[in-house]
């Protein structure tokens, strides 16, 4: 039997961040614990990550937004969760789905909306029997901007020496 406790928090301890980092790992999203606290810093003020901990180990996590668009007021959004996968199937995402629920109903929202990938079967499974149902199909495109800069930027001619 699992002892889960789900912590809701901001910024998550500091004892927790390394396990943070090494769970993108596992996840087959590899960051540096100095990235990670940067981008946690960076957070817009309403998010909320959802740490599922058993004794002093993290085990999962769920990253929570209230969503603020001209098309859905009424909705948050899982933007992430992951389990370790040796954790998976032993009620970790259930329990932290559970947590975003409360959460998504507290902050005066009537929907929870999860995004996966399209090839993430299981998670679709999941999802299906938590009691959601896939409302839409949608492509995702992305630009990359740094890269377009660079092949963009104008070319500066090579300093030429002069015959004086």
């Amino acid at each position: 039997m699992i002892h889960l406790q789900i912590i809701r928090t901001r910024h998550p301890p500091e004892a927790y961040l390394v396990q943070l980092a090494d769970l993108h790992e596992a996840i087959g999203f590899p960051v540096r614990v100095a990235t990670l606290r940067r981008r946690l810093e960076e957070l817009p003020r309403e998010d909320r990550l959802l740490l599922a901990v058993e004794g002093d180990q993290l085990v999962g996590y769920a990253h929570l937004r209230v969503a603020h668009d001209l098309i859905n007021d009424e909705t948050a959004e899982v933007v992430a969760i992951a389990v370790q996968p040796h954790h998976r199937r032993r009620g970790v995402g259930r329990h932290l789905i559970t947590a975003a629920e409360t959460w998504a109903r507290q902050s005066g929202r009537a929907r929870l909306l999860l995004r996966t990938d399209v090839v993430r079967s299981e998670a679709h499974a999941f999802y299906v029997a938590m009691g959601y149902q896939q409302e839409a199909t949608t492509l995702e495109f992305v630009r990359d901007l740094a890269g377009v800069r660079k092949a963009d930027a104008p070319t500066t001619p090579p300093d030429i020496p002069s015959d004086k």
